[in-house]
């Protein structure tokens, strides 16, 4: 029987791409998916076969490098006063939302761990509902990792959390909840990106948890992409698409590897200009964007900023990483990687130490003992189409 489900998803690329391979495999079902978002990503929507309804979100809306100089460090920014900020999200967006659903009522909604709105048009609906989680998941043993900015926070600090908390609350209706009951709420089912062997503690988690892995889908490129001439093993370079304008670390990544016997496959995002990065040795291409799903399968390392989504992907295709990560979040899926024997960290970013951190990684043969394992359990998983086939059945 065909459904409606809609997804509540952080209009961000990050959180969007595996929502979005799902979505796919759901209308290729069959299903009617809709997936509220922004103007800048209605076309990615579109392009998953879902309806793509349109909100206002001033804090996706914004170019978010307006409020950070070139070469900030993200850590200098508290956790809590995103998560605070998260909470005025919540405040905005979620009547855009909730009219968009009024107009056309979902079977089930799905919504992400990251939008709090999500979590309270889910309550407020009383609809069927899942929560996905881009990143790894939570549980009453392991907090995720946006529930234990909360949860350690300074009393001060969690008085002004729960009081934000609550006015957003209020602000739609709904009765007061202490901030700390909605960080360990669980959902009756959530639907995680990675493997349990990826997840910290996967073993506390039970079978509220469905752990898929990466799902991927399909993202066409239509300037295509051609590996370099030789057989020069290909690094390839990337810090996302938040945090990616670094013109000083990539002068470094540049450098440490000018004279050095591999290909580099830089990407700059669309703030840097080349010029601002001196002379670019033969050895190194430079990217505005890059179409990552073909480039991986090519490459011999990625050294990355590490988060969820570009990880996930690397072990989807073997490939060894370098963790430079910058926000908490990024800094403990760097940690797994490295804990997992899966690649390494970085804790300070030199031209000799990447040599040198390049080096360690493409000798280790363990890492690539490591990394087959970690394909298995990725193929094992199901992805995207047991993905779609939990939404499918929900609830059973």
């Amino acid at each position: 029987m065909s459904k409606h489900i809609a997804f509540v998803c952080m209009p961000s690329v990050g959180h969007l791409t595996p929502v979005l391979a799902v979505a796919r495999e759901l209308v290729d079902r069959g299903h009617r998916v809709t997936i509220p978002t922004i103007k800048r990503l209605q076309s990615l929507v579109e392009a998953s076969g879902a309806a793509a309804p349109l909100f206002h979100s001033p804090l996706h809306e914004v170019d978010q490098q307006t409020s950070l100089r070139k070469d900030a460090r993200p850590e200098d920014f508290a956790p809590h006063w995103f998560v605070r900020r998260l909470f005025q999200e919540a405040q905005d967006v979620a009547p855009q939302i909730q009219s968009i659903l009024d107009g056309d009522r979902p079977d089930l909604l799905a919504y992400d761990q990251m939008t709090w709105y999500g979590f309270l048009l889910a309550e407020r609906r009383g609809v069927p509902h899942v929560r996905t989680c881009p990143s790894v998941a939570g549980n009453e043993h392991v907090p995720a990792r946006g529930d234990a900015v909360i949860q350690d926070a300074e009393p001060e600090i969690l008085a002004g959390l729960d009081a934000a908390w609550n006015e957003a609350r209020a602000f739609l209706g709904l009765p007061p909840m202490p901030i700390l009951d909605a960080a360990v709420h669980q959902p009756d089912l959530g639907i995680v990106f990675c493997t349990q062997s990826f997840q910290p503690h996967g073993e506390t988690f039970d079978e509220r948890h469905r752990f898929v892995g990466p799902c991927l889908g399909d993202r066409p490129n239509p300037q295509g992409w051609q590996r370099p001439d030789g057989d020069l093993p290909i690094i390839y370079v990337s810090l996302g698409t938040v945090f990616n304008d670094q013109p000083a670390f990539y002068r470094t990544v540049i450098e440490a590897f000018r004279d050095e016997p591999w290909n580099l496959e830089l990407v700059i995002g669309p703030r840097v200009r080349p010029a601002e990065l001196g002379d670019i040795p033969p050895n190194v291409r430079l990217h505005e964007f890059a179409p990552q799903l073909e480039i991986l399968p090519h490459a011999a390392v990625f050294l990355s900023h590490c988060g969820m989504g570009g990880v996930q992907e690397a072990l989807s295709f073997g490939v060894p990483m370098i963790g430079v990560p910058n926000t908490p979040e990024q800094r403990a899926n760097a940690d797994r990687i490295a804990e997992l024997g899966l690649g390494l960290r970085l804790p300070e970013v030199t031209a000799p130490a990447l040599r040198a951190a390049v080096a360690e990684v493409l000798a280790d043969t363990g890492i690539r003992d490591r990394l087959a394992a970690m394909r298995d359990d990725i193929t094992a998983a199901g992805g995207t189409r047991r993905a779609a086939g939990l939404l499918e059945g929900f609830p059973g």
